[in-house]
């Protein structure tokens, strides 16, 4: 956050919105100034390095934006007093014999005074005169400097203007893509307040701001401001909240941020782009697990499950066409923890969930919920097996689903050809119920092939193509092959046999093989 006296936004009817420095050249120049400018006073008194800066404010910049990159600055610096005396002891010394003498206005009357409490105190006049007034903050040195890129210098500028706006916010609503379990983790940690709720396939969360509180807090307001940079974390974010300025005759204002707007100017910190895991067990799992390519879709952190007044984030998620299951691992647990993640599981409606415990730390407790949830043990690896029964019963139990659905419907199907797992997808259904409903189920005009259906039309293309090949002479199957693949067709030798053609092979390779007409007898 930044002084409030530094923050800079521009209001338009209800709206407000941070005056964002943009990522120019002229604004990339003066954070690469000031960078340049607090290295060179390392080693110099803070009151001189603040002088220079103040210097830097006659260039045509508001000065709003030099002292808040220098404030920026100042918190990567290390200030120490050059002095090891005790300043405040000096002074009083200096100051008790001042009164002695009467005050002094003449320079000789004030070096009387300096060499008398060097004298008493044991130290020369000039260490006397650098520790009187050393513990000030001007008197500081530079001891050392952290140098920052220039451009992440400006989009941190911009991450502090905005959560300086928020301190004054009346509510933040957010939405995120991922990302939930540092989010409600961070809300947790920093004690705010918040509402979540189901939006549009998805969750809101609503968080009171400071100024909802009974009064202004500054500690509530500065929590907010920092759960800010875990949001912007997310691969995709929006974030709405009403502020309320006092100088705006308490009018609330409505402030709308995203991050295809705002992203290039709020992105201080590097976006998460690996998965981190709570521990080595949940690692260990997700890789085994990715490597067996199920097809279903594992997402370590998924969104968040609303649990009465609270939320719940399991540790993965498996989806497959329309499926959801979770699973929470339970490898460390306290009495506390334990009773609030079994009320939490308790309380879940209609949420497929496995939960995997670690079987030394386990006990009956958990046996409550082995009835309503799936509860696994394991040591030291969660076992792959019970997981992937379970959710090969659930795609069982879908397939029966659809299979029912699908028969007694009449599939639309406009391509010639087309496969069990390309059906699928456009229906929306697993390519276990397309495959099974292509066995039960006679689809008109198509012949089915395994699990391809070929239009009828087509096949009698291709017979027909194929007939004046082979009037014309000895037909191989490479060429017969490249007949039916320029027709859009596939599989050429299931084609070949439900035409009625026989494949003379002559040994292995594919390449000397004959096409022929089946013989009456063949066909009978």
């Amino acid at each position: 956050m930044l002084p409030s006296s530094l923050l800079i936004t521009r209001r338009w009817r209800n709206r407000i919105t941070p005056v964002y420095a943009k990522l120019s050249q002229e604004n990339l120049g003066i954070a690469r100034l000031l960078n340049q400018t607090y290295r060179d006073f390392v080693g110099r008194k803070k009151g001189e390095l603040d002088e220079t800066v103040e210097g830097l404010e006659a260039l045509d910049y508001d000065y709003r934006y030099i002292r808040g990159l220098s404030a920026l600055l100042d918190r990567r610096c290390q200030f120490e007093s050059k002095t090891t005396m005790n300043p405040i002891k000096i002074r009083r010394r200096v100051f008790k014999i001042a009164h002695e003498k009467s005050l002094p206005t003449t320079p000789e009357a004030r070096e009387a005074v300096l060499h008398q409490a060097a004298s008493e105190l044991k130290v020369t006049v000039e260490e006397l005169e650098e520790a009187l007034y050393g513990d000030l903050e001007d008197e500081f040195i530079l001891k050392g400097f952290k140098p920052v890129d220039p451009m992440a210098l400006v989009r941190q500028y911009n991450l502090s203007l905005t959560q300086t706006l928020l301190f004054y916010s009346t509510e933040l609503t957010f939405n995120a893509q991922g990302n939930w379990q540092r989010i409600f983790r961070q809300i947790k940690w920093l004690g705010l307040i918040y509402t979540i709720w189901r939006s549009n396939g998805g969750y809101q969360v609503k968080v009171d701001g400071p100024t909802s509180l009974f009064k202004l807090n500054r500690r509530y307001g500065t929590s907010l401001a920092k759960l800010l940079p875990t949001i912007i974390q997310s691969p995709r974010w929006s974030i709405s909240a009403k502020i309320l300025r006092r100088k705006e005759k308490r009018r609330l204002l409505n402030l709308e941020l995203d991050n295809q707007k705002h992203d290039v100017y709020l992105q201080a910190l590097k976006k998460l782009e690996e998965k981190m895991y709570d521990s080595q067990v949940e690692q260990d799992f997700a890789r085994r697990f990715t490597a067996l390519d199920t097809g279903w879709i594992l997402t370590r952190e998924p969104e968040p499950i609303p649990v009465g007044r609270q939320v719940m984030i399991p540790d993965f998620s498996f989806q497959k066409a329309g499926l959801r299951v979770y699973m929470e691992v339970m490898g460390f647990w306290t009495p506390q923890y334990l009773k609030e993640k079994i009320k939490k599981l308790i309380q879940l409606d209609d949420v497929d969930m496995i939960v995997a415990a670690d079987q030394d730390l386990a006990c009956q407790k958990l046996d409550r919920i082995g009835k309503k949830l799936n509860v696994l043990y394991y040591q030291r690896r969660i076992p792959l097996q019970p997981v992937l029964a379970h959710l090969k019963a659930k795609e069982k139990c879908l397939v029966k689903a659809q299979v029912k659905r699908l028969y007694a419907k009449t599939l639309t199907i406009k391509k010639p050809v087309v496969e069990a797992w390309e059906l699928a997808k456009t229906i929306g259904v697993l390519e276990d119920a397309i495959k099974e409903v292509f066995v039960i189920k006679k689809i008109p005009e198509y012949t089915r092939l395994g699990d391809m259906l070929i239009r009828k039309t087509k096949l009698q293309e291709i017979q027909e193509r194929l007939e004046e090949r082979l009037d014309q002479g000895e037909l191989s199957l490479r060429e017969a092959s490249k007949i039916i693949e320029d027709t859009g067709a596939r599989r050429p030798t299931s084609i070949l046999d439900v035409l009625g053609y026989r494949i003379e092979w002559h040994g292995i390779d594919p390449q000397s093989a004959k096409v022929h007409r089946k013989t009456r007898a063949e066909l009978n």
